[in-house]
């Protein structure tokens, strides 16, 4: 019996040591869950230009101006270059005078007026004295008065039609003009005054360096937590440069999380926009990327 106390002792202190050790393992598991950090560290970034455009002419022509040289700086919304549109320009010149003219609009509503007062004269003297006008002429007086404001409308119609001929001739003068899309500086001339192009053709390349993109990658697992809109922190990752402002730290956004993933890569491609006013990170260089995701770390036993 005392050997069987023993062993039935023995066997509960086991037991009991068994169950504290896989509680402490897993409040350590917890405690490992909890102290994970809020954020993801991207990796294999590169810096790249968000803003980068090839101006073409919308039509072929020959050149009649290219303003800037390389280096120079473009405001968005300026002329950059232009084709030559002295036609065009006397077309749109001339419809605008034509849709200033309301000429006819002006003649309609006065024999409107006329008409009007034929008829109401009519009516009135056969009020005073019954059959003075016929029936057929009131008809036809009558018919006359409603043919004088259908020519009102019709002279208001070809008014407005004019009008919009000068837009139309508007929209295509536009045509003849390159227009910067964005405040940049040009990186290369292509074409010069005087040379013919044919449409599409590029001109000017417009860069800008004050917004840029960091494109990295990250874990499957770790891709279910990020997503659009998420704050990211960039610095230069140039160990091998002696580049200032290495150790300055720009905030940014993700804007963009790739749906597919790569099975052998494991990883999952996105890209941030980083505000560069001063141009520090400079394309082609290597960054560092963390994420902060706007989705809590779920931790284990949470029962989330």
């Amino acid at each position: 019996m005392k050997r069987l106390a023993a062993w039935v002792a023995g066997s509960i202190g086991v037991a009991v040591l068994a169950t504290v050790g896989v509680l402490v393992t897993s409040d350590r598991s917890v405690e490992a869950q909890q102290a994970k950090p809020n954020f993801v560290q991207a990796y294999d970034c590169t810096i790249q230009l968000k803003d980068i455009a090839i101006l073409a002419a919308e039509r072929p022509g020959i050149l009649d101006f290219v303003e800037p040289e390389e280096g120079d700086p473009v405001r968005a919304g300026k002329a950059v270059a232009g084709l030559k549109d002295g036609v065009a320009r006397a077309t749109y010149e001339k419809e605008l005078e034509k849709a200033k003219n309301d000429v006819h609009v002006r003649y309609a509503q006065k024999s409107s007026e006329v008409a009007d007062a034929e008829y109401a004269i009519s009516l009135a003297a056969n009020e005073k004295v019954p059959g003075t006008v016929p029936l057929v002429e009131l008809q036809k007086l009558q018919l006359a008065a409603q043919k004088a404001l259908l020519q009102i409308e019709q002279a208001e119609f070809e008014k407005r039609i004019a009008e919009l001929t000068v837009l139309e001739n508007l929209e295509a003068l536009k045509t003849y003009q390159v227009i910067a899309e964005f405040d940049g500086i040009v990186s290369k001339v292509f074409q010069r005054k005087g040379e013919a192009v044919q449409q599409g053709a590029p001109i000017l390349e417009v860069l800008s360096t004050t917004r840029v993109k960091i494109e990295g990658y990250i874990s499957i697992s770790d891709s279910t937590r990020i997503k659009a809109g998420d704050t990211v922190q960039v610095q230069l990752d140039a160990m091998d440069f002696d580049i200032p402002f290495k150790e300055e730290v720009f905030t940014g956004k993700v804007k963009f999380v790739d749906p597919h993933t790569s099975p052998i890569i494991g990883s999952v491609k996105l890209y941030a926009e980083v505000e560069n006013p001063r141009g520090v990170l400079r394309p082609g260089l290597n960054a560092k990327m963390v994420i902060t995701p706007s989705s809590p770390v779920t931790t284990a036993g949470s029962g989330k």
